[in-house]
């Protein structure tokens, strides 16, 4: 009988239904009754970032979304900013295109959204969801992303590829985005300078290595090359009520090895 028993709960758990011997089991763990699938969802509900990011885009807005945060609100499904407040907590053209800066804003602030683009083509960036802190070394996520706008005016995601290392690549006081090693580098002037240098609005892009090529198969993020002057640069973050804390707002381990 506790033979039976047991072989009849094994065929339950792999999803086996019609033995009512085992529907007492079922009710008293209810987890039983989930399909391996289902499971999967509900921690990805749970835990999206433990996840690549999702090609679907985010429907929701907020009543506060309006400029910036409108424009990059349908980027951020499944990921802790998806339904949360944003705020511009670095614009270059306006606190300095340099790395000081850069951290003096962002540092500490928690994930992050990059939002750029140069004189000619759309707006393109990337997701770190670790956010910069200047402790040094870097920041590993699987579920960082990149993204652009294709010709036709769509969002293109494009996931992190070979684990989460190297996700944002350095987290260093004298240097600014770093996303990938080679994904979207945009070192800035080191110092600041009365007028922004041309070297300052640099950026480099190249795909394959740390994120994918996506559907177009592209080399880089960039209309033309893998080289482009920025005419804005913008980082925006979630907005958090006093004492509420900031997930990743000081150093993270990592663990990778890129």
């Amino acid at each position: 009988m506790r033979i039976r028993t047991s072989i009849l709960l094994l065929l339950s758990c792999l999803g086996i239904d019609g033995f009512s011997s085992v529907s007492k089991s079922r009710s008293t763990f209810p987890a039983l009754g989930y399909s391996r699938r289902n499971n999967k969802n509900e921690r990805e509900l749970e835990f999206p970032e433990q996840y690549p990011a999702t090609y679907e885009l985010n429907d929701y807005k907020t009543w506060k979304d309006f400029g910036d945060a409108a424009i990059v609100r349908p980027l951020l499904k499944q990921t802790q900013l998806e339904r949360r407040n944003l705020k511009v907590a670095y614009d270059a053209n306006k606190q300095g295109w340099n790395a000081q800066a850069f951290h003096r804003a962002v540092d500490g602030e928690g994930a992050a959204v990059i939002l750029a683009r140069g004189r000619r083509g759309g707006w393109l960036g990337g997701y770190n969801p670790k956010g910069w802190s200047s402790n040094g070394g870097a920041r590993p996520s699987v579920a960082a992303f990149l993204f652009y706008t294709t010709s036709t005016g769509k969002w293109q995601k494009l996931q992190k590829v070979g684990g989460g290392g190297l996700a944002c690549a350095k987290d260093d006081p004298n240097t600014g985005i770093w996303l990938g090693a080679d994904g979207l580098v945009i070192p800035l002037a080191q110092k600041p300078t009365l007028f922004p240098t041309k070297e300052a609005k640099m950026a480099q892009s190249f795909l394959g290595t740390y994120f994918e090529r996506g559907p177009e198969r592209k080399l880089s993020l960039f209309p033309d090359g893998c080289v482009m002057e920025l005419s804005e640069l913008k980082v925006l973050v979630g907005v958090y009520e006093r004492g509420e804390e900031i997930p990743y707002s000081g150093a993270v381990l990592d663990f990778t090895s890129g």
